[in-house]
């Protein structure tokens, strides 16, 4: 009896073995397959393909490799809730795995950080047994749900000082680094942040990487992180040198009012560069985090997103690709991709997590802005009527401006109607050309001109530093601006200029609101940028509306 027993015991623990057995090999075969299929809708010649960013509230720990693991598991489950969406690219943002707020002490923060292969090692770390955890899992689970999916880490790279003459002393480079896994798990690209935002600690390449990658959906893409948008180098380098019309922007963007709010610097790049652009935002409305969409250039938002809320949202658009556009430069006739299994309407909005629930919409905003400090040094006018016995509810008002400095001009016209007969307009019209730091991290040299509710005294809370949090409540009853022509003229032309506009709801004007262009004239012997914006619809709610000319750093003396 007691034989059979033991048999009966043996042959129970073979059955359970050999069914783990069978289970782990169906899914490391399931895994090896899988990044090998191909849908019939994610093909090379289809019209559009279908992108996601993910606006990400973090679960944090009580240091920055607990929030690693507390976040891990939700990446890859987002990952898996997009792939329903047959989605070909997901942008998560940066920081979302670490959340932003990181040790200044480099021993304490190499206890977080990843080493990343080159993407020219073909790694695949799904079947690496060298790559860390985080790699491992990400890996797996883009090649599980055949999708390119864009993920921010702390990376660190060991050097040697025999062969690098800037390593540091303790032989290693810390970066913030984007990491690119194909349909196979395999990494194919890798950048490294160069404009760092603070950020002590870390490191920035010696000179700016141009990074891009190419897809099999037929769409090369550029990509790069956070603060670098700003910047001549290496955002608009990129677009000039590598000629990219689909850009990836992973960001922790902590919205400044009134130019410098996230879906307005995002809508306004992406119109002035003419590129879809995808931007994916870390989420903490109290801090003035948060703004993410997928833009198509100058026909404008395709969705936006701008909490109010703590909260994971996983933003969806088709997106034409943009060689499609002129058909009559294509090899094949273009045509409606019948493959294309749209999902209800051409972009959705899916919240995550607890804010699957509907909020509470009489809550008061969760979100603060910070203020800008340079306004204050700002060439301001309050908008009033030239002729003051003209204050009639049927009457078209207007007022001008002028503006002229160290070169850069500006004369701005503006309309508007009174309906509501208000004794003020909330207005000024506002110029400025001249050095800004951003938190005291960064000097630059910048040129506005424009109109906004945004008062003086509204950035009075305001550090030495500028960057004070603010909960900004525009103004009621605004008059309705009717027109606004905006010419600008600097003779600075290596930075960009972007259209900067934003309404009460914290949103950009949608791009038929408005037209905008720049090209280069002779003025004398001298060569300037001319720069022109007008306004095409009447507004209700607005809040800001202007040219804002990208800034350009400088160095303290």
């Amino acid at each position: 009896m007691r034989i059979k027993n033991i048999i009966r015991k043996l042959l129970s623990n073979y059955i359970m073995i050999s069914i783990l057995l069978i289970i782990t090999l169906i899914s490391v075969l399931t895994l090896m397959v899988s990044g090998n299929e191909a849908t019939k809708n994610k093909g090379y010649d289809s019209q559009y393909y279908i992108a996601a960013v993910v606006e990400y509230h973090p679960n944090l720990g009580s240091n920055p490799l607990q929030s690693i693991q507390n976040n891990l598991p939700i990446y890859e489950d987002i990952i898996h809730h997009a792939s329903q969406y047959d989605v070909d690219i997901l942008v998560f943002p940066e920081a979302g795995l670490t959340g932003v707020t990181l040790p200044d002490n480099r021993k304490e923060i190499r206890k977080f950080l990843t080493e990343i292969p080159s993407p020219e090692s073909n790694t695949i770390p799904c079947f690496t047994q060298y790559c860390s955890t985080v790699l491992n899992k990400l890996s797996c689970a883009a090649r599980l749900h055949h999708m390119y999916v864009v993920v921010n880490l702390p990376e660190i790279e060991y050097c040697k000082t025999e062969e690098d003459d800037s390593c540091p002393e303790d032989l290693a480079n810390y970066y913030n680094t984007n990491v690119v896994f194909n349909r196979e798990g395999r990494i194919v690209a890798r950048y490294r942040k160069f404009n760092l935002f603070g950020e002590l600690g870390f490191n920035h390449t010696r000179t700016s990487e141009l990074c891009t990658f190419d897809t099999d959906f037929g769409v090369r893409f550029g990509m790069f992180i956070c603060f670098d948008i700003l910047f001549q180098d290496p955002a608009a380098r990129l677009i000039r040198e590598t000629g990219v019309k689909d850009v990836i922007f992973s960001t922790a963007w902590f919205s400044e009012i009134p130019l410098l709010t996230a879906d307005s610097v995002q809508a306004g790049w992406a119109y002035t560069n003419d590129v879809n652009l995808l931007a994916a935002s870390y989420n903490a409305p109290s801090m003035g985090g948060g703004g993410s969409g997928i833009y198509a250039g100058r026909e404008g938002p395709l969705v936006m997103f701008m909490p109010d809320r703590p909260g994971t949202q996983i933003i969806l658009s088709r997106v034409l690709k943009r060689q499609y556009n002129n058909c009559e430069i294509q090899s094949k006739k273009c045509s409606i991709d019948t493959n294309y299994q749209t999902f209800m309407s051409d972009n959705l909005i899916l919240p995550y997590g607890k804010e699957k629930s509907p909020p509470n919409r009489n809550r008061p905003s969760d979100f603060r802005y910070f203020a800008d400090n340079s306004f204050k040094y700002f060439h301001v006018a309050t908008m009033r009527s030239a002729d003051p016995d003209a204050e009639q509810r049927d009457d078209t008002l207007s007022a001008s401006f002028q503006y002229e400095r160290d070169g850069f001009e500006c004369a701005m016209t503006v309309h508007w109607r009174n309906e509501n007969n208000n004794d003020t307009t909330e207005y000024n019209m506002f110029a400025y050309s001249g050095t800004r730091t951003f938190s005291g991290f960064v000097d630059a040299h910048v040129e506005t001109c424009g109109l906004t509710t945004y008062k003086q005294g509204d950035a009075a809370a305001a550090g030495h530093y500028g960057g004070a949090v603010v909960y900004y409540d525009p103004p009621k009853d605004l008059v309705t601006i009717t027109g606004i022509t905006i010419a600008a003229r600097s003779p600075d032309l290596g930075t960009l200029p972007i259209p900067s506009t934003l309404d009460t709801n914290s949103y950009p004007l949608a791009n038929d609101y408005y037209t905008f262009s720049k090209r280069t004239v002779t003025v004398g012997k001298r060569k300037m940028l001319e720069i022109n914006m007008e306004l095409s619809k009447p507004v209700a709610n607005l809040v800001t509306f202007g040219i804002y000319k990208l800034p350009r750093p400088v160095h303290r003396g």
